[in-house]
């Protein structure tokens, strides 16, 4: 699974170079710094490898010029069938909205913080999105979250996860279906986009059944040439009959999808 594993090397890196920081701050002969300066120098190191995986977002985002009007959307209940409900988060969402996100997560290791799991939440309830809750019915709990990314991108991003519990019994289909005919009949937004680690075979699955088409490949957490050169060399032995399968279907080099992940559109 080259992207976890790329994931975990830039996991590690960051806490060594933490960890190289602190001797450095607090060597022989050196005067002690203060706990706050420390964390101080942290925690730009933790904002520096945010701003890096979010580099793809902030580089190819085509603003619109301000975020969309989120008044369309003002119904706590966005749709439903009999089975699940797409709502508005509630707080008692936040929780397993956590462990979902950890559970998904390539670095765990940032859920241990609270600023980081605060942050997260303020982004499943920002503006700039708009995300739903998917809840069974019967009871409205929380079992996953879909929703677009960023409103101000020309073509919106969609995004989805599921509780494990609740994988492969239809709720994710059911969901993202509902959501996509409902979201392009209020917004008249009819071109949506989905990114997919090149592992993730049940999410390629998912997005084939809803008609998603093969759209070429995208940045993730490598950006620059030389890093995706690296890990195209290291992780090629990977290479085989499903890799070379998927890289005729997106019409690209099967090398490049060791350092991407695949892109996804659907017209609705």
């Amino acid at each position: 699974m080259p992207m976890q594993e790329i994931a975990s090397k830039i996991e590690r890196k960051q806490l060594l170079e933490e960890i190289d920081i602190l001797k450095k701050l607090n060597g022989e002969g050196q005067k002690v710094i203060s706990k706050e300066e420390i964390l101080r120098v942290i925690e730009a190191k933790e904002k520096e490898l945010l701003e890096e995986i979010n580099y793809l977002e902030k580089e190819d985002a085509a603003l619109l010029g301000g975020v969309y009007d989120l008044s369309l959307f003002d119904k706590n209940i966005l749709c439903e069938n009999s089975d699940i409900i797409l709502r508005k988060a509630i707080e008692g969402d936040k929780d397993p909205y956590y462990q979902l996100k950890k559970e998904y997560a390539y670095m765990k290791s940032a859920f241990a913080k609270s600023e980081f799991r605060n942050e997260l939440w303020q982004e499943y309830l920002s503006e700039e999105n708009l995300y739903y809750t998917i809840a069974k019915k019967e009871d409205s709990i929380f079992i996953g979250y879909c929703g677009v990314k960023n409103l101000n991108r020309k073509v919106w991003e969609i995004a989805i996860e599921i509780k494990s519990d609740y994988c492969h019994q239809g709720y994710g289909y059911s969901a993202l279906k509902m959501y996509l005919e409902t979201v392009a009949k209020i917004s008249n937004r009819h071109e949506f986009v989905s990114r997919v680690d090149t592992d993730n075979i049940a999410s390629q699955n998912l997005m084939e059944k809803l008609g998603f088409q093969p759209h070429g490949l995208s940045e993730f957490l490598l950006h620059k040439e030389e890093d995706k050169l690296a890990a195209e060399e290291e992780y090629k032995d990977k290479l085989d009959a499903r890799y070379m399968a998927l890289a005729k279907k997106f019409k690209v080099e099967p090398r490049k999808l060791l350092s991407h992940v695949l892109e996804y559109r659907i017209v609705v």
